[in-house]
């Protein structure tokens, strides 16, 4: 899925390829033209969003690892677990930022 913006010539949707349990819209405006035109308490609501989003996607992963390790596929499951640990230090710089947005 790709929705263009005409103004700027963005695109703000993506597709994931995977299905979810829950229920948000991936539909986020993260472009630099698009950005520099918000402003600064968009921003801090589109950052605050995006440290939720992300922290939701690691513990979505979480689940996936313990699946894979509950059927013998722990060698996915590790793999699985240190993607979750860049996701989390990710997630502590995107913290990071909005405490100096506030």
């Amino acid at each position: 899925m790709h929705i263009v913006d005409g103004e700027h010539g963005c695109s703000h949707g993506h597709d994931h390829g995977h299905t979810h349990e829950h229920a948000h819209d991936h539909s986020h405006e993260h472009c630099g033209a698009c950005a520099q035109t918000k402003p600064a308490s968009e921003q801090e609501a589109l950052l605050s969003y995006m440290l939720d989003h992300n922290k939701h996607h690691a513990a979505e992963l979480a689940d996936v690892a313990k699946k894979f390790r509950e059927t013998g596929k722990e060698d996915v499951a590790v793999q699985i677990e240190k993607a979750i640990e860049n996701f989390d230090k990710g997630n502590l710089y995107l913290s990071l930022a909005l405490s100096l947005v506030k």
